[in-house]
């Protein structure tokens, strides 16, 4: 019996130091995980000009036209969707670039005078005028 005990105590004590190294192993995994989260930049990337593209797309053709009535459901969505995303300075600057861009590129076809009311239009206060020539900083 003896030697039955023993090796009863010699089984215990092996389990009980796979236990604690577990634990350790454990402990260290969270630890090193807190360290990578920790050391990870906070700030999103800046919504990407295909972002703003598309999300204003449907307004396209109410920007080309005469601006006479409203414009349509799925641009002004579109325009709240962009607009309740842009959280953080950087996406708001990167967004007003895209769409500084857009207005410089498509000039000759978007008329200018249609597309500065269409946040207004869609219930959007914007701080600025778009324009080809807004200033995004």
């Amino acid at each position: 019996e003896t030697k039955r005990r023993r090796r009863k105590k010699r089984v215990m004590a092996a389990i009980s130091s796979n236990v604690k190294l577990s634990g350790t192993f454990i402990l260290v995994v969270v630890l090193v995980g807190m360290m990578v989260l920790a050391s990870t930049p906070t700030a999103t990337a800046a919504v990407s000009c295909n972002t703003v593209n598309s999300q204003l797309m449907p307004c396209l053709g109410y920007v080309t036209g005469s601006g006479i009535g409203a414009p349509s459901a799925t641009c002004c969505s579109g325009m709240r969707t962009l607009y309740g995303s842009l959280k953080v300075a950087a996406d708001r600057q990167a967004a007003c670039r895209c769409i500084k861009t857009l207005t410089s590129r498509f000039a000759n076809i978007i008329k200018l005078n249609v597309i500065k009311t269409l946040p207004n239009k869609c219930g959007i206060n914007l701080p600025y005028t778009i324009s080809p020539s807004i200033n995004c900083d």
